[in-house]
């Protein structure tokens, strides 16, 4: 078991300005990683590349793979399935241009890959992108698609999808290698289902620019009300040292998640029919 890091490189204020905090603490976290020798995937929404693509070849020059978390950073049913796909296109063709990389993989801004956008699946698949990061397989107050498989598996357009690892806490599932929940579910309970996960699972943690900002103001968040947003800005001081904790639970870090996906080369994997699925035609459909 290793642990892969992965980056959403937002401006969570929409300014994507140069000068932004976002930028700073997003510099801070590349040299993080430098001090320890890992390579991470870093999903870049698109606005974000545009108010600043030296950062962006930076992130691409420093080693670390290179995905699309959106041309903007709004959920996949904002833009519905007559814009999302010119907006993937462009997103992509932006970041390739940038970097000089082979973008391949997608994350949706907020896990926002549901039953209602199931849709999304085969407008990524026709755009190119070989592995998806964007499901969330548990009850969420925003967005998630519980029932799914919690280990990676292909969506019948051939798909790779890698969701987001949770841990059971009582009657809740959290995805507890990522931001504010990194930052708040115990230790041990954390090593304990990293260690548990078993020999299928594929785990990776997720952290934004601001989980690495503790001195910013506090703020009202898109798409949170003003207890969460409060919350998010909490213990951010403590990002780096849980991560690394995590870490060491998982016995070090892992390559980037394109990478990991080309190591999982002709293995047999679930294979799941979104849109079946989606409409409760079983638990999830194979076909």
């Amino acid at each position: 078991m290793t642990l892969t890091i992965t980056l959403d490189l937002e401006d969570s204020t929409g300014a994507n300005a140069a000068t932004g905090r976002w930028v700073a603490a997003t510099e801070r976290f590349l040299a993080a990683l430098t001090e320890r020798s890992i390579r991470a995937t870093v999903f870049v929404v698109g606005d974000a590349a545009r108010g600043c693509p030296a950062l962006v070849r930076r992130v691409a020059d420093a080693g670390h793979e290179i995905g699309l978390h959106g041309l903007h950073h709004v959920a996949l049913g904002v833009s519905g399935p007559e814009r999302l796909g010119d907006e993937l296109r462009e997103g992509r063709a932006l970041l390739q241009d940038l970097t000089g990389q082979s973008v391949d993989g997608f994350r949706a801004p907020i896990f926002s890959l549901t039953p209602s956008t199931a849709w999304a699946v085969d407008q990524l698949t026709d755009v190119g992108f070989t592995y998806s990061s964007s499901v969330l397989p548990a009850r969420n107050p925003l967005h998630g698609w519980p029932g799914l498989p919690r280990a990676p598996f292909l969506w019948s357009t051939g798909l790779v999808e890698l969701p987001c690892p949770v841990l059971d806490l009582g009657p809740a599932r959290v995805p507890f290698l990522g931001g504010i929940y990194l930052r708040y579910v115990p230790r041990l309970a954390a090593r304990h289902e990293l260690t548990g996960l078993g020999p299928e699972a594929l785990a990776w943690s997720y952290v934004h620019p601001y989980d690495l900002d503790p001195g910013a103001p506090i703020r009202r968040f898109p798409h949170a009300n003003w207890p969460t947003s409060l919350l998010l800005h909490t213990r951010r001081r403590a990002t780096m040292r849980c991560l690394d904790r995590a870490l060491a639970a998982a016995g070090g870090a892992g390559l980037p998640l394109g990478e990991r996906v080309a190591a999982l080369g002709d293995a047999p994997l679930p294979r799941v029919d979104a849109a079946r699925t989606a409409s409760g035609d079983g638990a999830w459909a194979r076909r």
